[in-house]
């Protein structure tokens, strides 16, 4: 039986190096979870339940687990506000901190039932700064073909709980203009892969990864809507790559 793919799948291991005690210790992300190369958990517990300090290892283990109770508006003030204590938040895992914490604020949107709170304005200011280049592209390798003269509105939102996430875009004979209503999911489905334009395709979700090279998706292409207008018309596809050359991704469209 194949395994359930998680988010971590696409997103590679990261390590940084800490000066636990003068000495140099790597700690490791890998698999959704942070590892400590140079300490053995059990022991380090039994020594703090005997009245042992943390090492500063263990102090960033234990400031990784924190951080998912914090209020979600210090997450981006983290290294400021740790001041001197910043090394508890390496920049080595920086990426993988700010996926890890993107699935949390889901998490907890979606146990609120999707109603407005402060992990929902994240995850909407989330999803525009990493979405909108690539729709942006998206429409630039589409302006030409469709005739269209400039891109006069280009907008990303967040999709609202059990809304379909979709791309709703149109032209006439001068300009060309698409919104984006997405789920927070693409910022770890679809974005760590480097799929979010696959041969000028826009891709909206992520529906399955048979491997870590071989997707299904929902994607977004552009067909003539009358005379001198196109429309975006969603569709499922599959894009994939050669796993021996970790290449360029290609797609093809899966319409029956």
């Amino acid at each position: 039986m194949r395994r359930k793919s998680r988010w971590y799948d696409a997103v590679p291991d990261a390590t940084a190096v800490i000066d636990c005690e003068g000495e140099p210790h790597r700690v490791t992300w890998r698999r959704g979870k942070v590892v400590l190369e140079a300490h053995d958990l059990t022991s380090e517990r039994t020594m703090l339940a005997f009245g042992g300090d943390l090492c500063p290892c263990m102090r960033v283990l234990e400031m990784w687990v924190e951080q998912f109770r914090m209020p979600p508006d210090l997450f981006t003030q983290m290294p400021t506000w740790l001041g001197e204590n910043a090394f508890l938040v390496p920049t080595e895992l920086a990426e993988q901190r700010r996926l890890a914490m993107v699935v949390s604020w889901d998490r907890l949107w979606r146990f609120e039932s999707w109603l407005p709170n402060r992990q929902a304005r994240l995850l909407d200011e989330a999803i525009k700064v990493q979405a909108l280049p690539h729709l942006r592209a998206h429409l630039n390798a589409w302006k030409a073909r469709t005739g269209a003269r400039v891109i006069s509105g280009c907008q990303v939102g967040l999709a609202r709980g059990p809304e379909t996430a979709v791309v709703e875009g149109t032209t006439d004979r001068v300009a060309m203009r698409a919104t984006a209503r997405l789920h927070p999911r693409w910022l770890v489905d679809v974005q760590p892969r480097a799929v979010a334009v696959v041969e000028d395709a826009f891709v909206v979700e992520l529906t399955e990864a048979t491997s870590v090279d071989d997707l299904l998706v929902s994607a977004v292409r552009w067909e003539p809507n009358g005379p001198g207008t196109w429309a975006t018309v969603a569709a499922p596809a599959r894009i994939r790559r050669e796993p021996a050359t970790g290449g360029d991704w290609h797609l093809t469209w899966e319409e029956r």
